[in-house]
């Protein structure tokens, strides 16, 4: 992979963080109570995952200023959930995602030497992700949020 695609790929790390805040903080504020938790714990995975991406970004040259065109993006696609059944819009969270991890993995074969565990802590996340909307689509909860707790440095408890 190229410097610059390299780059690019990294920066999108970033800004998907940045959409996926938007995106599960305007959920968690207009979902039903009984899946809030749910909600709150990719939240908080977004917010994690921002964190720990910003080392990165800096060593390669790159801006952590969080766009807001991004934070925009996951409120607008939140806007879009607001008006479907639960489990379809998780089955819309799932389809959203899966080019992101597909994206991810790409960019994780090709890292360099000193972003080999960020790039797959990356992977591991969206996979988390994926796997959390599959779960609550098909109605189990318990098993969505293990799938997003396991990976959680600040688990957030029901």
């Amino acid at each position: 992979m190229e410097r610059d695609a390299y780059l690019a790929g990294v920066a999108e790390l970033y800004d998907g963080e940045i959409i996926g805040e938007g995106l599960f903080s305007t959920l968690l504020g207009q979902c039903p109570a009984e899946k809030r938790h749910g909600m709150g714990l990719l939240l908080q995975l977004e917010s994690e995952a921002k964190v720990k991406l910003r080392p990165m970004l800096l060593r390669l040259g790159l801006p952590i200023a969080e766009s807001e065109a991004m934070r925009k993006a996951g409120v607008e696609f939140a806007g879009k959930l607001r008006e479907m059944d639960w489990a379809d819009g998780m089955r819309m969270v799932a389809e959203l995602s899966r080019p992101y991890l597909e994206r991810y993995k790409v960019l994780a074969e090709a890292a360099e030497p000193a972003d080999r565990e960020m790039t797959g802590f990356m992977v591991a996340h969206e996979q988390a992700v994926v796997d959390f909307a599959e779960l609550e689509a098909a109605g189990d909860s318990a098993a969505a949020a293990a799938a997003v707790m396991r990976l959680l440095d600040t688990k957030l408890l029901a």
